[in-house]
């Protein structure tokens, strides 16, 4: 007795059809036409899924969080005698956000004012920093920015303004761009992405 013999015998002891009488050729065409004729059983859970999925996205389409933009575009205190003394006001959201990763492209397209500073002073939520460079935008001395609670997870680096340290800052609106677009000057990544935005 061979192997594969062990098993045919092993597997008709199992079977639990075994006591029954074979099919007859009538029964058996007809279980094949009928199997054969049942053929919505094969279509209905593909349909079925692709409409749960359908109104699913529908659904998450139409529920989702607007995509984190960023906090503000910069507008000139009214103040600002020249262009270069002159100072800009940019506030930020303090929002907690769900961020995809920074794009050149992306920034290039949503900044309308974008700087590298040093912060020079921090003062009842109100952080104020030196401008070295302006990547785009009007030319500014200085830019004020609302600096709202102790950290956000959505700028690089500490997460805060801190004193004495450059930071890059983009803004669109008046609104400090968030999510890897601002942060430390020294982030992994974020000069290399200032400089290919502009």
């Amino acid at each position: 007795m061979t192997d594969d013999d062990d098993l045919r015998a092993r597997l008709r002891r199992a079977d639990p059809a075994a006591a029954l009488e074979p099919a007859s050729p009538a029964q058996v065409a007809h279980l094949v036409e009928e199997t054969m004729s049942r053929n919505t059983r094969r279509w209905a859970l593909p349909v079925a899924a692709a409409l749960v999925l359908l109104v699913g996205g529908a659904a998450w389409a139409a529920t989702r969080p607007s995509a984190p933009q960023p906090v503000a575009a910069p507008a000139s205190s009214a103040s600002a005698p020249a262009a270069t003394a002159g100072s800009v006001v940019l506030f930020t959201t303090g929002m907690q956000a769900k961020c995809r990763e920074p794009e050149a492209t992306r920034l290039a397209e949503s900044a309308d004012f974008a700087f590298e500073g040093t912060v020079q002073k921090i003062e009842n939520g109100r952080v104020t920093l030196a401008v070295a460079r302006v990547f785009r935008g009007s030319t500014v001395g200085q830019v004020e920015v609302a600096q709202e609670g102790e950290s956000s997870e959505t700028m690089l680096g500490s997460g805060k303004f801190e004193m004495g340290r450059d930071y890059l800052v983009s803004a669109a609106e008046g609104s400090v761009l968030i999510c890897g677009y601002s942060g430390e000057a020294d982030s992994i990544g974020l000069r290399e992405l200032y400089e290919a935005a502009f």
